[in-house]
């Protein structure tokens, strides 16, 4: 029988816990799903420090959602997100999903939609009134878990070098 999954908020001392998570999305998978020649369009410099202090960031901020999903007591997965608003348009508060991933020994097992549904939760209790996520174009996987999930696609975003 699976063990069962566990979501809960994310503290400040969560920080060592997620890094790697962070660093596996924004790196590792990053480089997996994003063309070599692409690399350089969406690059910084000093990436180390801006994944750490980004998470830092997201850990003190009140205003961020961010949750971590356990199994037997073992993180297996994290989501983050934020609500915004923009009082011109027709659905003016959005929950927006920034980071979502899960460790590959967890993928294929709703691990990712109950961290999805989690936040949705949270974005609704805050009054939000859609839910947007974006993703890496050739991210073939993730663009299945959002078909899946209810989501559609609608925009695009090109970059080229000048």
């Amino acid at each position: 029988m699976p063990l069962a999954i566990h979501v809960r908020e994310a503290r400040d001392d969560d920080r060592a816990l997620l890094l790697p998570f962070h660093k596996s999305l924004y790196e590792t998978h990053r480089d997996r799903v994003v063309a070599r020649d692409d690399l350089p369009l969406i690059a910084y410099r000093d990436y180390e420090r801006i994944l750490a202090d980004d998470l830092r960031a997201l850990l003190i901020d009140r205003s961020a959602i961010v949750l971590i999903a356990e199994r037997d007591d073992r993180a297996i997965g994290y989501i983050t997100g934020r609500v915004t608003v923009e009082a011109r348009r027709v659905l003016p508060r959005r929950g927006i999903v920034e980071d979502w991933f899960v460790s590959e020994e967890a993928r294929e097992a709703g691990v990712g939609a109950l961290l999805l549904r989690e936040l949705e939760k949270r974005f609704i209790e805050r009054g939000c009134e859609l839910i947007e996520s974006a993703t890496w174009s050739a991210n073939e996987g993730a663009r299945r878990a959002h078909d899946a999930l209810g989501f559609r696609e609608i925009r695009v975003v090109y970059r080229k070098l000048l």
